[in-house]
């Protein structure tokens, strides 16, 4: 399960294409040949604008925001054995929920896991297999049980965010409760700790950060903005550089949406063998990718990115080269009532 571990703390901090982190975007608005844009921008796709628009979240008591992300990942290794590739695919449902808005401008949003799913493959080979849509029974002793337990048992279980008036996560009730509920699903310690990312602190904080890389300004068609921020993985601490620009305004998924360009990387800030026994440090870590925001709805609509990732892993008796590839997509499926 360790290159699960990897893809999901990689995938958490890059992944989500208007996730930040802790540190607050730092806005250019500029086009991509360094000139001011004009107030008047006019966007393809038959779509106008008479001036900047403003990326910001809208949450909307008493609505709910049906969400579906789809990830694939392959890994490539070299190993003395000879070549290694699996493969990854996780699918999560959730929806948000805002509760109420706060007297200081901020809202309180409960997020809800409505249903998961996990496969890998290795070589080819079907070796772990998930669906919480599935009634069927997962064997007890087989490889699929610990997964089970632990994504069974976040389903359903309200964890509440608050966020202040300018978007950035305050904080999260309802972990605690989310623990124990894991805790008694799967007792044993070890396979927590092979699981733990996907439920600890640092991987729930991602589903409430979304507006923290959007540009704290109006912004028109060619502006950019960069955001950059650090991330805790098993292996130390990573930082994603991310820069973004307003391509145009266009329709998608039946919504007038901002569209928006990702170009990015990750990099190793520091590495430690202390937690999965090897030194990970990243040779190459490109991200690229695009996503639609409806302002008049105030949320994402749709992001996909690409990640290409080249990992030099060094243990006591030998170096490894692994080459990953992750793609992934956030959708809005549904807003109701």
């Amino acid at each position: 399960m360790k290159t699960f571990v990897t893809w999901l703390s990689v995938s958490a901090a890059a992944g989500l294409v208007l996730s930040g982190c802790s540190k607050k975007s730092d806005a250019v608005a500029n086009n991509a040949s360094g000139a001011a844009v004009s107030s008047a921008s006019v966007t393809s796709g038959g779509s106008a604008t008479t001036g900047p628009i403003d990326l910001k979240l809208k949450w909307q008591a008493g609505k709910r925001y049906d969400m579906k992300v789809d990830v694939d990942q392959t890994t490539d290794v070299k190993t003395p054995n000879g070549p290694n590739h699996s493969e990854i695919k996780v699918t999560q449902n959730f929806h948000y929920s805002p509760l109420k808005d706060l007297d200081n401008g901020g809202h309180e949003v409960e997020m809800d896991f409505d249903n998961q799913s996990l496969d890998v493959f290795q070589n080819d080979k079907d070796v772990l297999s998930y669906d919480s849509t599935q009634k069927k029974s997962t064997p007890p002793a087989g490889p699929s049980a610990a997964v089970a337990a632990v994504m069974g048992a976040m389903l359903g279980v309200p964890l509440d965010y608050t966020f202040a008036a300018n978007g950035a996560l305050e904080k999260i009730d309802g972990v605690d409760a989310l623990t124990n509920r894991i805790n008694a699903a799967l007792p044993d310690q070890r396979q927590q700790m092979s699981l733990q990312q996907l439920f600890d602190d640092d991987t729930l904080k991602q589903y409430g950060t979304f507006s923290e890389a959007l540009p704290d300004h109006p912004v028109n068609v060619g502006d950019s903005w960069s955001s950059s921020h650090d991330i805790n993985n098993p292996a130390g601490v990573l930082t994603v550089d991310s820069t973004y620009t307003f391509k145009d305004r266009e329709q998608h998924n039946g919504y007038d949406c901002v569209h928006l360009l990702l170009n990015g990387n990750i990099k190793t800030k520091t590495a430690s063998a202390a937690t999965i026994g090897a030194v990970v440090k990243i040779g190459k870590g490109a991200i690229n990718g695009e996503a639609w925001f409806a302002p008049d709805l105030g949320m994402v609509v749709d992001l996909k990115n690409d990640q290409d990732l080249t990992l030099n892993i060094t243990t006591r008796t030998m170096n490894l080269t692994e080459n990953m590839k992750v793609k992934m997509e956030t959708s809005l499926l549904s807003v109701s009532p």
